[in-house]
């Protein structure tokens, strides 16, 4: 059996929360409550956060973008930059955490 609407508060409701979270002691322990439930989900979770999102094979437009824009990125980005570029030549598998540094690089210097 399906539920066609999700339960959402009233506006009552919504107003009494606000209310509640502007005391410290409730906002404190309202806080420590939703991060105990999260350990508790991932504790049991059969998800491999290290493994998260795989490994790919760089584009030809990231390889493009890292050699011909590399004064934009930092020292901690250079590795992001070194790895995609090495990735591309190699036709390697580079981590994904790599590759979107890239893209975001890219991304800003698109605005």
């Amino acid at each position: 059996m399906a539920y066609s609407k999700k339960w959402r508060p009233s506006a009552s409701q919504k107003r009494e929360f606000a209310q509640n979270m502007q005391n410290p002691e409730y906002a404190a322990a309202y806080y420590k409550r939703k991060e105990e439930r999260a350990e508790k989900r991932r504790a049991t979770s059969k998800y491999d956060y290290g493994s998260a999102g795989g490994a790919y094979v760089p584009t030809e437009a990231q390889y493009e973008f890292c050699m011909s824009h590399m004064d934009m990125f930092d020292s901690q980005e250079c590795e992001a930059a070194n790895m995609v570029i090495s990735g591309y030549l190699c036709q390697d598998k580079v981590h994904h955490d790599y590759i979107h540094v890239v893209n975001e690089k890219i991304r800003q210097n698109n605005r």
